[in-house]
């Protein structure tokens, strides 16, 4: 069977210049991977295909013909999906469309019941290497669809929903085949940039979290020496960058103290790593940070989440003002940049109690910000309670979903003046600012000049304008984000 596998080319518009951060697909890989032989993959990072994603789409059903789409999406790229499964289908009107991901997981049976429903033939819900190659059996005569876990199917036009998969035992799935990708290219500025996973889930119950919907309140870790090959095989491939994408790598700060460790030994410490960290992993064991500069990580991003103890607790975080503190001083003594992870606009915030997050930020001498709006996800505690308060001014237009659109209130704020706030900060404490040392010996002259040409053209700005009419401007300029096909 010829099966094609895409995953979507939206991205969050505040992270990086369109063209500059193009992450490639790691879960599409390890599905790919845990495929029988026999069958003709082919992955599609449309990432890499942004400027022209109709194009490339239209390209791959007509040179691979396949029989199969699986198409992968978070709730923010749900619009796109849907619009590509729809091109899909006029191109071939009998190729099964599977979807997949983070949405369909969360939002499976109500897609189902929806009008754009009729888009796609199957929905996996949950982890979906098993699955899908249950489903593939499936489609090729061997068993029935009633008996694959995981898997919501259509039969006779109406959808049913089996039962949902166990989690799986990571030691029983291969590496990820990264070599059916179909579309390659430098992945961040002149960077080669590569995946990795070493563990999957999080035991927290962070409030505004859908995680546990994917893989419940767990931890699983992969053997290290699988790691390690992992990171080789990407690195034989030209990779000189490594993204460790999982979920909460420092919830065992011992585990990831001897991968550093075992990465050092192993003579693969000479690659750019970055990881997503929490500060209570980082603060717990000093001697890790020194391990992660040892074993080449330069960049991680830091969960602050928010510097107010009231808007911790609701966000389910608990006190962690302290590790934070504690965390970016370890980090930034070995030299490793902070992406600082804020979250603004909480029921009670104020514009003073914002503020407070970016004064904490740059107090900190904090490398990166990277400050969200409070986003009410599907089936998270958080969506609930904005609910019951009233809160919530966007439903589900879930492609506003990403952290950088105000698609809830505060009791003093409405989402224009959150958006309004969150931008003046961010441009005052951060765009506008002097960087710190750190990111200055990161980014290099080059970066650094940018950056400054950048700012004297920001600063340009206004003096010939208004900062409301500049904000108008650039959010105007960031709805045309994401607007693909």
């Amino acid at each position: 069977m010829n099966i094609l596998l895409l995953s979507m080319p939206d991205y969050l518009p505040f992270i990086s210049p369109q063209n500059a951060l193009k992450v490639p697909h790691l879960g599409l890989c390890s599905t790919a991977a845990n495929l029988p032989p026999g069958h003709n993959i082919y992955i599609g990072d449309l990432v890499n295909r942004r400027s022209k994603v109709r194009e490339s789409v239209i390209e791959a059903m007509e040179k691979y013909r396949p029989q199969l789409v699986g198409i992968s999406s978070m709730t923010f790229q749900y619009q796109t999906a849907k619009k590509i499964a729809h091109l899909v289908k006029e191109i071939n009107k009998e190729a099964k469309i599977c979807l997949g991901g983070y949405h369909a997981t969360l939002m499976g049976e109500e897609i189902s019941t929806s009008e754009q429903g009729k888009l796609f033939d199957f929905i996996i819900r949950g982890e979906g290497e098993t699955t899908f190659k249950e489903l593939v059996a499936t489609m090729e005569g061997q068993g029935d669809y009633s008996s694959v876990l995981g898997l919501s199917y259509k039969l006779d036009g109406e959808w049913h929903h089996n039962k949902r998969r166990p989690l799986l035992d990571l030691k029983a799935l291969k590496l990820p085949d990264r070599a059916k990708r179909i579309w390659m290219g430098k992945n961040f500025y002149h960077y080669i940039l590569d995946t990795v996973e070493t563990s999957r889930g999080c035991t927290f119950t962070c409030n505004f979290c859908s995680m546990h919907h994917m893989y419940s309140t767990t931890f699983r870790t992969y053997e290290l020496p699988r790691v390690i090959e992992d990171i080789e095989y990407c690195k034989r491939n030209g990779a000189n960058m490594i993204l460790l994408i999982d979920d909460n790598i420092t919830l065992n700060p011992r585990r990831f103290l001897e991968l550093c460790e075992t990465i050092i030994k192993e003579g693969h410490n000479d690659l750019w790593y970055w990881a997503q960290v929490s500060s209570r992993g980082i603060a717990s064991i000093p001697e890790l940070s020194r391990a992660m500069a040892g074993a080449g990580f330069k960049t991680v991003f830091l969960g602050v989440e928010n510097v107010s103890r009231r808007n911790l607790e609701q966000l389910g975080k608990g006190d962690i003002v302290e590790y934070n503190k504690k965390a970016i001083n370890l980090l930034h003594d070995n030299k490793i940049a902070i992406v600082g992870g804020m979250i603004v606009g909480n029921p009670e915030d104020t514009y003073e109690d914002i503020e407070e997050n970016f004064k904490f930020l740059k107090e900190q001498e904090v490398d990166f910000y990277f400050d969200q709006i409070l986003t009410p996800y599907p089936k998270t505690g958080i969506r609930e309670e904005l609910l019951k308060q009233g809160l919530i001014t966007n439903l589900d237009d879930f492609s506003r979903y990403n952290g950088f659109w105000a698609n809830i209130r505060t009791k003093h704020l409405s989402d224009r003046e959150l958006e309004f706030i969150r931008w003046k900060l961010h441009r005052e404490y951060y765009t506008l600012a002097e960087p710190t040392p750190l990111y200055r010996e990161l980014m290099g002259p080059l970066g650094y000049a940018y950056r400054s040409l950048r700012n004297l053209w920001k600063k340009t700005q206004l003096l010939l304008s208004t900062e409301k009419a500049i904000f108008e401007m650039e959010m105007e300029r960031y709805r045309k984000v994401n607007k693909y096909l």
